[in-house]
């Protein structure tokens, strides 16, 4: 009796305790756009439907194309095919871009100080002539031991017409995905972008012709593609024919060169996909890309693998074309590029910012892998970086709107978004709709990875648990930054 009054007397103190104790914690302030919340409030708009939202969660092969996957195989041994193509897949996920000789220097400058450490060049004075070449030998195999070991060793690929084969297999249904979400999003946010022209740099066996005929086969009159590999542009060609060589090609005027051309024809829309990374330095690549710049007349897209390396050659792609201030790389008139898709800001990526940190600044999008390649019942992950920039001054109002850049974490009755922001930094917001209103809490629930929140992102406001007496605001007291009260993504 006594016990069972003890612990009554413990649950009354605590659920005092509830009431009088004020706690609090902090939270970010949001508003969703005017325009975007009268929709809402009108029901003319659904949250789940809202502008920001690019809705493709599953995304499949042309039926044309995956039959023609299908003929192009021909009597290759299917299980050897498989193999290959995983190996290729591991290979090109760890590519990294060919050492710079400056960075070699430094690197071998380091590793010779430390086998000086180790075998003090203080000894070899007390040696006599064939024990000091013993020793050179030995100091000379070490620093080359330890340079190959830190180094990569890169070397261009040469694609022939069974890696091509592998290459269309293993890579032709994930890279298709990645391109046909990105040009989804000029699609959905530029509907009046009717491109006559496509120009693919590094077009392989032609995933990008594959996506922009889903989206623009109407208006597009020419299709010109760069790629190195002639047995790459064969095998393109042939995938265009559904794989039988008599067969006509689906679209108008498709052009195959293994160089890139001189000459200064524009075009509407210009891709470097998976490229960058095959290019021998530092200066090819900013070439090419100048190159490229030059030719565009409407959309530029870079993209490249999902890791740190990828991310760092789009982001050093990023920084050069926003560092163009020559009026002759663009024409008479120097319109500034835009980051109209990707990123809501123009200053220096926040990923990389942080040199603690190591997070890629990357998205996912699902696919579905062609049929010979099907092991499981379980969809293919893209996993991708990117940039997006148009040729000319910003048209669109909402450029501003902060990107989720990692999955959408939804809760019991609260949703977090990691984003990133129109002032270049990264914010974590826990939307309840309590807090933040129903709207808001409904539109970032229904958003995921890759999808721009319809917000404008406030300061944060402290709110607390008051006793019932207390007549206090919950959101009267405000924090005196937002720098201070933000956590890391």
């Amino acid at each position: 009796m006594n016990l069972t009054i003890k612990r009554s007397t413990l649950i009354a103190h605590s659920c005092l305790l509830k009431h009088l104790v004020r706690r609090g914690t902090s939270k970010i302030a949001v508003e969703v756009e005017g325009d975007i919340l009268n929709k809402l409030e009108n029901e003319q708009l659904k949250p789940r439907k809202h502008p920001g939202v690019i809705k493709l969660s599953h995304i499949e092969l042309p039926i044309n194309i995956a039959k023609a996957l299908q003929k192009v195989v021909g009597d290759y041994p299917v299980k050897a095919l498989l193999e290959d193509t995983k190996k290729l897949n591991r290979f090109l996920s760890k590519r990294h871009p060919p050492p710079e000789p400056d960075e070699i220097n430094m690197k071998m400058s380091r590793i010779i100080e430390e086998v000086n450490t180790v075998m003090p060049i203080e000894k070899i004075s007390e040696l006599n002539e064939v024990e000091k070449r013993k020793w050179q030998q030995r100091c000379d195999n070490l620093v080359r031991k330890r340079f190959s070991q830190r180094t990569y060793a890169w070397k261009p690929f040469v694609y022939g017409p069974y890696e091509a084969i592998v290459y269309a297999l293993g890579r032709g249904a994930k890279e298709f995905a990645a391109l046909k979400r990105i040009l989804q999003e000029i699609a959905t946010r530029d509907p009046d972008f009717k491109p006559n022209s496509y120009f693919d740099f590094g077009s392989g066996v032609g995933t990008g012709m594959w996506a922009v005929s889903t989206l623009w086969k109407s208006t597009l009159y020419e299709y010109f593609n760069v790629d190195s590999s002639r047995d790459m542009n064969d095998l393109s060609e042939l995938i265009l024919r559904d794989g039988e060589e008599n067969h006509e090609i689906r679209l108008r005027n498709v052009f195959y060169r293994q160089f890139l051309p001189g000459l200064e024809t524009k075009y509407d829309l210009v891709v470097c996909s998976y490229s960058l990374f095959e290019l021998p330095s530092a200066k090819h690549r900013q070439d090419v890309l100048l190159n490229l710049w030059a030719k565009c007349d409407g959309y530029l897209i870079v993209v490249e693998e999902g890791t740190r390396r990828g991310s760092q050659l789009v982001n050093a792609a990023r920084d050069l074309i926003l560092s163009l201030d020559s009026p002759k790389l663009v024409g008479h008139i120097f319109a500034p590029p835009r980051f109209l898709l990707k990123c809501p800001h123009d200053k220096v990526c926040p990923r990389f910012s942080n040199l603690n940190d190591r997070t890629p600044c990357n998205f996912e999008t699902l696919y579905e892998e062609p049929q010979q390649c099907k092991i499981s019942q379980s969809s293919g992950v893209a996993c991708y970086s990117y940039i997006i920039l148009k040729k000319g001054l910003p048209q669109e109002a909402n450029l501003s709107w902060p990107r989720i850049i990692r999955p959408t974490l939804v809760r019991s009755r609260h949703a977090i978004c990691r984003m990133c922001t129109s002032e270049g930094k990264l914010q974590e917001v826990i939307f309840t709709q309590s807090k933040h209103g129903r709207f808001a809490y409904r539109c970032a629930k229904a958003s995921r990875w890759g999808d721009r929140l319809p917000i404008t992102i406030g300061e944060p406001f402290s709110t607390k648990e008051m006793s019932p007496h207390s007549t206090e605001s919950k959101e009267n007291t405000l924090t005196n930054s937002l720098d201070d009260r933000s956590r890391p993504i």
